[in-house]
This record gives C-alpha cells, sequence and structure tokens, in this order.
C-alpha cells in the first residue's frame, strides 16, 4: 500500500475529514509539489475545513542499504477571520490536533500490526524512531492555515533485477563501439 493510500485511508475514517468525493465531502488532496498545495487551496471550498493534501513527491535521502523517503502531509483548517489573530492561532492549533490524531491512529495501527506479528504496512511504519519535522503554513488564499509534518520513512530498496525488464542476451554493440571502462 502506497504511503498516501494509508493517509487517505486515514481521512476516510477520521470523523472531523470524512473522504468521501462520491458524496461531495472533500478531506483529503493530493499534489505533485509545494506550488500544487498552495494553488489547490485556493479552489479548495470552505465547507471542506479541516481537510488534509499531501505532495506526491518522491523525495529522500540515506544510505543505499537504508533510504529514507520524505513524505510531505498538510493538515488546514480554514480561520474565521484572516484578520484575527487569535482566530489564526486557533486555526493552527486545530491543525496541529488533527496532525496529532494522524500520528496517533498510525502509531496505534503499528503496534496492533506487531503485536499480532504481522509484517503489514503499518508494522513497516516506526514512528519511534522515525524523522518528524513540523511547521505551521498559511495563510493562504481563503484563510487557510494549516501543520505540515514531513514524515520520513524507512523505505527498503528491492535491489532484484527483474529479468523480465532486459533483453537476453545483450544486443549487439555497433562496430567501434566499446566500454569505456
Amino acid at each position: 500500500m502506497t504511503f498516501h493510500t494509508i493517509v487517505r485511508q486515514w481521512c476516510q475514517t477520521y470523523k472531523p475529514m470524512l473522504d468521501n468525493p462520491k458524496n461531495g465531502n472533500r478531506g483529503f488532496y493530493l499534489t505533485d509539489s509545494t506550488a500544487g498545495v498552495v494553488e489547490m487551496a485556493k479552489g479548495i471550498s470552505n465547507k471542506f475545513s479541516p481537510f488534509v493534501m499531501m505532495e506526491s513527491s518522491v523525495e529522500g535521502g540515506g544510505q543505499i542499504a537504508r533510504p529514507v523517503r520524505n513524505y510531505p502531509i498538510y493538515f488546514f483548517v480554514r480561520a474565521r477571520d484572516m484578520s484575527d489573530g487569535d482566530a489564526a492561532a486557533e486555526a493552527k492549533e486545530e491543525a496541529w490536533y488533527h496532525a496529532q490524531q494522524f500520528l496517533t491512529w498510525i502509531k496505534d495501527k503499528h503496534d496492533r500490526e506487531i503485536a499480532a506479528n504481522i509484517d503489514g504496512d503499518y508494522a513497516r511504519i516506526d514512528l519511534d524512531n522515525a524523522l518528524l519535522d513540523i511547521t505551521t503554513v498559511g495563510p493562504l488564499e481563503n484563510g487557510w492555515y494549516g501543520v505540515l509534518i514531513q514524515f520520513e520513512r524507512e523505505e527498503p530498496l528491492n535491489l532484484c533485477v527483474d529479468e523480465e525488464m532486459y533483453v537476453t542476451p545483450p544486443l549487439p554493440l555497433p562496430d567501434g563501439e566499446g566500454s569505456s571502462f
């Protein structure tokens, strides 16, 4: 299961979000980049507060044996009045509350899979050893404020050759071309 599928699943079960596009409820949005977050937030109706937006970009780093992927997840809440500092602070606090609920849900799913000795998607999300960056976001257009969590997750590489992806034996090189090694 992809990580954005896990986030969407949470949005479909967490009552304040209740993501169900079939009935017009949107609590989860997927975008390609940080710039896409700002553009999408401009068009999101006020009735969809709170909501989650996630970048689908592939970023990360680390050692080849233990690569880490970075997952930016935004939790947004609309402030009652953008000119009211208290309303903006309350919106950010509410967004942080929702982010904590998400992390708690992930941790609970992880602990249950570990306790049941299941090597599932949640068992591989180890929040106790994960790196987490947190920052506030906003104001964006239409009074959206939020919290961005940059969640890093270790994802082992599958470094096995998929023989079906290659021509065997290798095609011959044209005359005069060879390895420069």
